[in-house]
Order: C-alpha cells, then structure tokens, then sequence
C-alpha cells in the first residue's frame, strides 16, 4: 500500500512546535509528510518571492494532499493563502487542522472541497487525510 504523500503548510513563527507534534505522532511512518521549515523573509507579493515560490509549487505539486495547520495567525498569512491558492490549481486533496478551535480559518481554504479535521490529534488528522 502506498503511502499519503502530505505537504504541510503552517505558520512557521507560530505553529512550528504544532507540525513537529504531528509529526511526532506519527510514530508508524502511516504518511509521507513534507514542509518548507523556514520562516519566510520576503514578501509574497516581491520578485524575491520567485524562486519561493517554485519550490513550493514543486513540493505541493509533489504531494497527494495539502494539510494547513490553522494556528491563531494562519488567517493572516499571505503565503498560506497563496500555498492554498497553488494546491487548489494543482488539484490536490485539501485537509485543514485547527489548533483550536476558535482559530479564524484562511478564507482561501473555505468553500474548496476541503476536509476539516474536528481536533488536533493524530487519529482526526488521519481520517481527515483518508
């Protein structure tokens, strides 16, 4: 059986320790995760934002699904909407996963098709992805 290949998009600055607890919960090696693990500097918007931008339209391009972590800011963050933006384009299975669930969710990410996981623990997480 293969596995779920999954890029994760979240806020790096803010909801770092809630990807590397996903992560750690998958302790069977059930999913084929991927990220970009760096904080971005430029502006979405920017010409520096290019070669960014390619990258992570090969990772998610990459993928079989994209999970957003929707941390407290995530609805704030312009390069989530524009990974979201990119996943959409590419067709690719929508899973969301709030950190709680009073967190405002990226308005790029309702009305998608998207898959809503209820909690943030690993068994809603998965079934969400399945």
């Amino acid at each position: 059986m293969t596995k779920n290949r999954v890029f994760i998009g979240y806020d790096y600055d803010n909801d770092k320790a809630a990807k590397d607890r996903l992560l750690g919960w998958d302790t069977d090696k059930e999913f084929d995760f991927s990220s970009y693990d760096r904080s971005f500097d430029v502006a979405v918007d920017s010409e520096e934002a290019a070669a960014i931008k390619r990258d992570l339209a090969a990772r998610i391009g990459a993928s079989s699904h994209f999970l957003c972590i929707v941390g407290k800011e995530t609805y704030r963050s312009r390069w989530i909407a524009w990974e979201i933006r990119k996943a959409v384009e590419l067709k690719k299975k929508l899973v969301a996963a709030k950190t709680d669930s009073t967190n405002n969710s990226p308005t790029a990410m309702q009305g998608v098709g998207e898959s809503w996981s209820t909690m943030f623990n690993f068994d809603s997480i998965k079934k969400a992805i399945n």
